[in-house]
């Protein structure tokens, strides 16, 4: 599970095609390489335009930084230049993370600009004790780029094992935000467009079964309550482009002990090679779902179902708590069904895709009314990841998170609870629940009737007729119709 920035931005190489955290091969340098290299090593330590003093984990203290401007226009071009030392030997193999950000949620204000130092010629991990690289950086501000302040978010992963990201240990004088990146003082946009607004978090209706209703956990969600149920719009591009995804989309039902999940996923090539629980299953093909039922950012859910039918489940104590604490937990009393139409690794065939059933213990969700009533949200979302033969991986997402994290909790959608049973008018066995008191009218008010084939004087025209004469007086006590609920 991508329990960090830079997995999750590894499982979603198709968020508007830009360059992923990676790792890097290490080819044996040219002569002109070397002396690159060797040039940015530095003797001295330097004296930045933006001190910083940021020590991130027991690995790097990132000195400052320079700027070679302080405003600058969409398609402009930016250096900046990095000052990093290493605190240890030997270094991890970490990678530092870079984002140009203005305002959060907004992808169009949002650059990757992760990369190796010196070019991707020196990663962190050759780095000696004591040591100090100027890393210079030098990228393009893309087209679409709104106006006002955009900062620089730094930060530094784990590109192997854990895939973690390092705490910031010094924030110095940048600001250390709560997915462990350091926000840093960037450059004003003058030119650009104005800021467009964030699209709106998801939402979708969980009807609660019926009596007489049942959900047979087969993975087909052929049902009649599955089809009862309204399915969510299919799921777009994580990055918030709106971009259709691999075509996913999800039903949901839930009775007093279940939260039922159906999804359905279009996949000619549908395949997955794991086969122990909580594997790193979103390397290739799953669905996935997040809950953090009371919204309260703490004690939430990650499950994940294979095509195989392979399980990952894992409790985090908080945003991004620590990994192997949270894979360790195990959902009981969690059912899952998957139904392939079509070969289940199979390569050299062509499928039509595969669904997923989850039945989700509702005793098993923190925060959650059991059973819940009827009005009640919850905040989740679901991702689906396809990886089809000889591509990247691409990515789906039921409520965009905008930046590449995943696990970016405010901008879960919403789950909401309807008991159909409390929306149905009251029996009329009920004494005046649908009967209304008689109609009085004032004396005088009563005028004789019309003979047949005439009209009054004061008649309308037939295009201007009036609405149809008053029923008798004796059906004026007679109950109305139910109003509509």
């Amino acid at each position: 599970m991508r329990s960090t920035f830079a997995a999750a931005l590894l499982a979603s190489l198709a968020l508007a095609g830009l360059p992923a955290c990676q790792e890097y091969a290490e080819p044996s340098l040219t002569p002109a390489q070397l002396k690159k290299v060797d040039s940015h090593l530095l003797k001295a330590a330097p004296t930045p335009q933006h001190p910083v003093g940021a020590v991130f984990g027991d690995q790097l203290e990132l000195i400052g930084y320079d700027l070679d401007k302080a405003t600058a226009k969409p398609g402009d071009t930016v250096t900046v230049t990095w000052y990093l030392k290493a605190l240890k030997t030997p270094m991890d193999d970490t990678m530092p993370f870079v984002h140009f950000q203005a305002r959060p949620n907004d992808r169009s204000a949002w650059q990757n600009l992760d990369h190796h130092p010196i070019e991707g010629l020196h990663p962190i991990r050759k780095l000696k004790q004591g040591e100090i690289v100027k890393d210079v950086q030098t990228f393009q501000i893309k087209d679409s780029f709104p106006n006002g302040p955009a900062y620089f978010y730094w930060g530094l992963w784990r590109h192997q094992g854990d895939k973690s990201r390092l705490p910031i240990v010094k924030a110095g004088t940048g600001t250390a935000e709560k997915d462990l990146r350091l926000k840093l003082d960037g450059l004003t946009i003058e030119g650009g467009k104005a800021r467009g607004k964030v699209p709106r978090s998801a939402l979708a209706m969980v009807p609660k079964l019926e009596a007489g209703q049942a959900i047979t956990l087969d993975g087909k969600l052929d049902d009649p309550a599955w089809q009862a149920a309204r399915p969510t719009a299919w799921w777009t591009s994580p990055d918030g482009s709106g971009r259709p995804g691999p075509q996913t989309r999800a039903r949901f039902r839930y009775d007093d002990q279940f939260l039922y999940v159906g999804v359905e996923a279009t996949d000619s090539d549908v395949w997955s090679t794991f086969t122990e629980r909580d594997s790193n299953t979103w390397e290739q093909e799953v669905i996935e779902l997040f809950i953090d039922a009371d919204g309260d950012k703490k004690d939430y859910l990650e499950l994940q179902v294979t095509p195989a039918n392979v399980v990952f489940d894992a409790k985090f104590v908080s945003y991004r708590s620590d990994l192997a604490k949270a894979r360790a937990w195990d959902m009981a009393g969690f059912k899952t069904a998957v139904h392939v139409d079509g070969t289940l690794n199979q390569r050299d065939d062509t499928d039509k895709g595969w669904s997923v059933e989850m039945a989700v213990p509702l005793a098993e969700v923190p925060g959650a009314a059991v059973p819940p009533k009827h009005g009640d949200t919850w905040r989740v979302n679901l991702f689906r990841f396809d990886l089809p033969k000889a591509g990247r991986q691409a990515s789906a997402a039921f409520s965009p998170p905008i930046k590449p994290d995943f696990h970016t909790l405010e901008k879960f959608g919403q789950l909401r609870f309807v008991d159909p049973g409390t929306r149905k008018a009251p029996p009329l066995s009920v004494p005046g629940a649908l009967q209304r008191a008689p109609i009085k009218l004032a004396p005088g008010r009563l005028k004789p009737p019309v003979p047949e084939g005439m009209a009054p004087p004061s008649a309308a025209p037939a295009s201007q007729a009036a609405p149809a004469s008053a029923a008798p007086a004796s059906a004026a006590a007679a109950p109305s119709a139910a109003p509509h609920r």
